[in-house]
């Protein structure tokens, strides 16, 4: 369990939208080079409940309802951009693990597919998606009006967007004017990247410097940064950024949060027709209760779904 400091750090910057910071602090394994996220966690064993396997069983139904080409192959293929606990990594045998990794693979149980997963960076995504090199996408990737217009989209965790900064730092992130001179680390192709840019022109408005956004490939390379002080504050999904500060010991802390809560997702090329089945997948763990296991296991129970919507809307960028 996290410190009482680190929760007291969250909750009053999120009251409403918070995903809880429970994950014991060996929940994650360090990949090669002892590091998480630009911290070195204690060594420690993950309990058995976060390593067990979650399957779910076929349904007739809905594997009726996928298109000739995917019932034929029985596979389905998953582009991951990986690098940020606990959404997508490499466990310490380098297996790909993570709260959207058992929801992929439960969703392929209900569909009688093979679930393939081939990893990538997040800038590659979308585009990967509109050349169909892949049949779908995960990335902790927040569903934007923007996206929808290029993929389709299903819902499967509520979540927003943080600042960190390190433990000694004086900043606090109240709007992005804040950002307004600082060096500010996120990943390449996010949202973040656009926001920033979006508003370097108010920066000059107020007579401050632009916003020195870094764009690394993860978000190991972005909170590496931060604790390196070669950037003043890490900026990512709310998963990503309350795990990071829960592992920090104190060295980092959160100082900020960023849009109204939102929809995380799996993104399928535009008007896929394995769209609606996978939705129907998704819908049926949400009904028998494995989709509450999967996201109890991660400590990501307050950010759960009541539903898995298809390209819901409400969230301009």
């Amino acid at each position: 369990m996290p410190s009482r400091t680190v929760r007291r750090l969250l909750r009053p910057l999120l009251p409403a939208v918070l995903l809880p910071v429970t994950l014991a602090a060996g929940l994650m394994a360090m990949p090669a080079g002892g590091t998480w996220l630009g911290i070195r966690p204690a060594a420690a064993q993950a309990p058995a409940a976060a390593t067990a396997a979650i399957t779910a069983s076929p349904q007739p139904e809905i594997i009726a309802r996928l298109p000739a080409r995917l019932a034929e192959k029985k596979e389905i293929t998953v582009a991951v951009a990986l690098g940020s606990p606990p959404d997508d990594f490499r466990d310490e045998k380098g297996n790909i693990a993570g709260w959207e990794i058992d929801i992929l693979h439960a969703a392929a149980d209900v569909l009688g597919l093979k679930l393939e997963l081939r990893p990538t960076t997040f800038d590659t995504l979308i585009p990967g998606l509109q050349a169909k090199r892949f049949d779908a996408a995960v990335g902790q990737m927040g569903i934007s009006d923007v996206r929808l217009k290029v993929v389709d989209m299903i819902g499967t965790l509520l979540g927003n967007e943080l600042f960190a900064a390190r433990g000694d730092s004086p900043i606090k992130v109240d709007s992005l004017d804040d950002l307004c001179g600082r060096a500010v680390a996120t990943t390449r192709g996010s949202r973040e990247v656009e926001f920033a840019n979006l508003h370097q022109p108010r920066c000059k408005e107020l007579g401050r410097e632009p916003i020195n956004i870094l764009a690394f490939n993860d978000g190991n390379g972005a909170a590496e940064s931060l604790m390196s002080r070669r950037s003043d504050l890490f900026w990512l999904g709310s998963t990503t950024v309350s795990y990071f500060v829960s592992q920090s010991r104190g060295r980092a802390k959160v100082v900020g949060h960023y849009t109204d809560t939102s929809y995380i997702g799996i993104a399928l090329p535009k008007d896929s027709d394995l769209s609606a089945p996978l939705q129907m997948a998704v819908a049926h763990l949400l009904a028998d209760g494995t989709y509450r296991k999967i996201v109890e296991k991660w400590g990501l129970g307050e950010g759960a779904v009541r539903e898995a919507p298809l390209n819901p809307t409400g969230t301009p960028r």
